[in-house]
């Protein structure tokens, strides 16, 4: 890895074009970037998605130590020949316009899950596919009452159709392990929550008792 300061730092945006713009907006992008050899390069194209920024939520009652997950349909499983096109996964979705990240955890698991989100803590940020997207994603653990919790939801105008899935901390913990788990933002929450999860657990409890 480079020291900071040193190695290649300019980027130069010769201009855009704009090859289709429907859901999200897809871009090809003309630049020119320093080497690693000290040069300029020729004049490069990038084709890029721009989804934007998004959050992923590992919803988690620390009361029952267990994880709200949800399962739906992907069309990645499915182009992919998954043995199954319905996938695990964390409560997830884009940020809107005018709209906080801690927000959009609050309206996306209330959409999903039908769950309040009471404390949040932040796990860190990551770029979904850099070399062909902008979409930088912001992942959370969320804290929830899982009782009374279940059954399907999703908003009817984007077509979703969203399971509520329960599950035990060292349950979800093991498909994660061993690979099981095939959706990034909610593996890299479980690893999260593995590593760091017990103490969270214990400041979470004690706020509880303390009301």
């Amino acid at each position: 890895m480079s020291a900071k300061g040193q190695g290649p730092s300019k980027v130069e945006h010769l201009g855009t074009e704009v090859l289709a713009h429907r859901h999200f907006r897809y871009e090809q992008i003309a630049l020119q970037i320093d080497t690693f050899a000290g040069k300029t390069s020729e004049p490069m194209y990038r084709e890029v998605l721009r989804s934007g920024t998004a959050v992923a939520v590992l919803l988690y009652d620390p009361q029952a130590h267990r994880f709200i997950l949800i399962e739906q349909f992907r069309v990645g499983a499915w182009l992919n020949h998954f043995p199954s096109s319905w996938i695990l996964e964390c409560v997830a979705g884009r940020i809107d316009e005018g709209e906080s990240a801690e927000d959009a955890v609050r309206r996306e698991a209330k959409e999903e899950t039908n769950c309040r989100v009471e404390k949040m803590q932040f796990c860190g940020s990551y770029l979904s596919t850099p070399g062909i997207s902008d979409e930088l994603v912001d992942v959370y653990i969320g804290q929830v009452d899982s009782t009374r919790v279940g059954g399907v939801h999703g908003v009817k105008q984007e077509q979703e159709d969203i399971r509520t899935v329960i599950m035990d901390v060292e349950e979800a913990l093991a498909l994660a392990d061993r690979g099981a788990i095939n959706n990034v933002m909610c593996a890299i929450a479980l690893f999260w929550f593995a590593r760091h999860g017990e103490g969270l657990r214990q400041r979470w409890l004690a706020a509880l008792v303390a009301g």
